[in-house]
């Protein structure tokens, strides 16, 4: 083999390892370390990993919550929708409110992230106990709408359910159930 064709056969090889990184990777390389973005803003894994850290150190009970991870993340992703609204409903929840209700042992200087998760969190209850649908049916309409983009490290933002749920990798195939006694098997896909 010549130069040249070692020279692209190493340039080739050089193209492929990067589009597998930015594909492997599910931010761009200007989103490093995000976990989300929502219309533009990010919301770093750094401020995840916090808030999380914050609430396990603050209310240990509520830390033991399933998938604490993607229930902060998408309290941080729906907060500039939800706290606002709330506000002007007069369902607002300050800052002093989550520390004495839901980090009654954070200290004097809780995480300021897990303070904005569980004000999120506090707000909604309050929409939900007031009867406030059209407010709620307002934020929800907006976060349908928002350009909100999930890190697939965190699952997929389902915009029915409106939460975080875990993305079904595309290229494992879902277990197929056993048949009944009785009942033909279902025919294999390709």
């Amino acid at each position: 083999m010549g130069r040249t064709a070692i020279g692209l056969r190493a340039a080739a090889v050089a193209g492929v390892a990067a589009l597998a990184l930015t594909g492997v990777t599910a931010c761009s390389p200007d989103e490093p370390g995000a976990a989300a973005l929502v219309a533009g803003e990010r919301i770093t894994t750094d401020q995840v990993s916090e808030a999380v850290r914050g609430i396990r150190q603050g209310n240990p009970e509520i830390a033991q919550t399933e998938n604490l991870d993607q229930t902060v993340l998408f309290y941080l992703v729906v907060a500039p929708f939800l706290l606002p609204r709330a506000e002007e409903a007069g369902a607002g929840v300050s800052e002093s409110e989550v520390v004495t209700q839901m980090l009654p042992r954070a200290g004097s200087d809780p995480d300021p992230q897990s303070v904005r998760v569980l004000q999120t969190f506090l707000a909604l209850q309050k929409l939900q106990q007031a009867g406030a649908t059209p407010v709620l049916e307002q934020v929800q309409q907006q976060i349908r709408t928002a350009k909100i983009r999930v890190n697939p490290r965190f699952g997929r933002l389902d915009t029915q359910q409106l939460q975080i749920v875990e993305r079904q990798p595309n290229w494992l195939v879902p277990p197929q159930s056993t048949p009944a006694a009785g009942e033909e098997p279902a025919p294999a896909t390709p």
